[in-house]
């Protein structure tokens, strides 16, 4: 394996644990909230608020493992019904509007984090965190999803073929055990 292939591998294991972290920090946060709420009568302050982040942080953490995958939602019947060269064009198409909201989102997260800091903005709770922490997955989503998505357009370009095998055969049907 190349070393572009396992450093390929390795940021996909660590956005997979990073996101998987926030997602077990939320889970964990909200058992304990309602256990000290039904045994104790007791809740945590802001903890609603930071397992609220905690999963918005991990939604967008991971969301370009979903790229790279190609298993996010889509309408996908003209993939089937049109030929190879027009699933490429019309994946490409797709591939290039969504780089360019994932650019924007970068580009205006980035901007608002930046805005925040500027004016010392907090969340409006008892916490009073800083809002840009919260804020910032919107720039580091973007950009994650940004790459992964440059990614797919190499790919569709210089492999085409492994593109659009991967768009007529989903991946979860081709592992699936059922007879």
């Amino acid at each position: 394996m190349s070393l572009f292939g396992k450093l390929g591998q390795g940021w996909d294991r660590f956005e997979t644990l990073v996101g998987g972290l926030f997602l077990t920090l939320a889970v964990f946060i909200v058992v304990i909230e309602i256990v000290s709420r039904n045994l104790f009568a007791f809740s945590m302050i802001g903890a609603d608020e930071i397992a609220s982040f905690a999963v918005i942080w991990s939604v967008f953490f991971t969301a370009s493992i979903g790229v790279k995958r190609n298993i996010h939602v889509r309408i996908d019947v003209l993939f089937f019904l049109l030929p190879a060269p027009a699933v490429r064009w019309l994946d490409g198409l797709g591939t290039l509007i969504s780089l360019f909201f994932t650019a924007y989102l970068t580009y205006s997260g980035w901007a608002l984090v930046q805005e925040s800091i500027m004016f010392g903005e907090l969340t409006m709770t008892m916490l009073r965190l800083p809002i840009w922490i919260p804020q910032s997955i919107l720039p580091i989503g973007g950009f994650l999803l940004s790459v992964r998505l440059l990614q797919r357009l190499y790919f569709l370009v210089t492999d085409p073929e492994t593109i659009v095998d991967s768009l007529k055969i989903p991946e979860i049907q081709t592992e699936s055990k059922l007879p």
